[in-house]
């Protein structure tokens, strides 16, 4: 019995071959004036920001601290608040979106508890 195996070639994108680096964590300097997206050969998305802005101060921070302490735990490019479109920027690896997602996410429920609460207080 003889087998015959073939191979294929694939050509990778950029960003498919940035991918496959990832053993070395990128390096970001957060703290660089020039650390503004758009950033080349990274993964972007947005999801919805809350409609309330009382909860999106609270669940960002003062001065987007809280966005700021997700972004740099989580070694990701950046993430803001589009206020034009109500929709939060997030610029990274796209296979660290779910877990970064899923902590904006718990701050929003946080804010919302806090307003819950006062609501309740009131």
């Amino acid at each position: 019995m003889t087998t015959t195996m073939t191979t294929h070639e694939i050509e990778l994108t950029p960003q498919e071959m940035l991918d496959c680096e990832d053993m070395v964590e990128p390096e970001y300097n957060y703290s660089d004036p020039n650390h503004k997206p758009p950033f080349k050969y990274v993964d972007y998305t947005e999801i919805e920001a809350s409609d309330n802005n009382e909860i999106n101060c609270l669940a960002f921070g003062k001065k987007g601290k809280y966005l700021c302490e997700i972004t740099e735990r989580n070694k990701i490019a950046y993430i803001y608040h589009l206020r034009e479109s109500n929709k939060i920027g997030i610029w990274g690896e796209s296979r660290k979106f779910d877990t970064v997602i899923n902590q904006i996410n718990y701050r929003f429920n946080i804010a919302q508890q806090m307003v819950d609460n006062n609501n309740l207080n009131n």
